[in-house]
């Protein structure tokens, strides 16, 4: 299964049990093939980092079990940030974001990367206005 963003309260979230979906609890995004690797040229795009510096954006939050799947927690400058953008800098940024080389290896196409980088600015409008959700994704690891 590929990653989900989740936008929830963090002690629903805290409550699922592995064979839980996440959708009964929160707003979910599925990354398709947007894993991590594809998504910290994202966030060092955006913060002004290099892509090792990125991997700080994310980190484990709360495991479901040992063996997983995780929460993992995103830095909270990220959906901030991406909250404020307006289209037409979303739409730099899908540019840029698009041409890095974690995402030519996935061939993905720009107007898809545009419409998931949409819906995503929208979930993050939506926790800047419910300042108890907050934005996280569930991995199978």
């Amino acid at each position: 299964m590929a990653d989900v963003f989740l936008l929830g309260r963090t002690e629903d979230l805290e409550l699922l049990a592995p064979d839980d979906s996440p959708d009964t609890v929160a707003l979910c995004l599925q990354t398709g093939p947007l894993d991590q690797e594809a998504r910290l040229p994202l966030y060092a795009l955006m913060h002004g980092l290099v892509l090792e510096d990125a991997k700080a954006f994310e980190y484990l939050a709360h495991p479901l079990s040992e063996v997983g799947p995780f929460l993992m927690g995103i830095d909270p400058r990220f959906p901030a940030q991406l909250a404020d953008l307006d289209e037409a800098e979303l739409e730099t940024l899908v540019e840029h974001w698009h041409g890095c080389a974690a995402l030519e290896v996935l061939a993905i196409d720009r107007d898809d990367l545009n419409k998931f980088l949409f819906e995503l600015a929208n979930l993050c409008k939506i926790r800047d206005q419910n300042p108890e959700l907050e934005l996280f994704i569930y991995s199978e690891g």
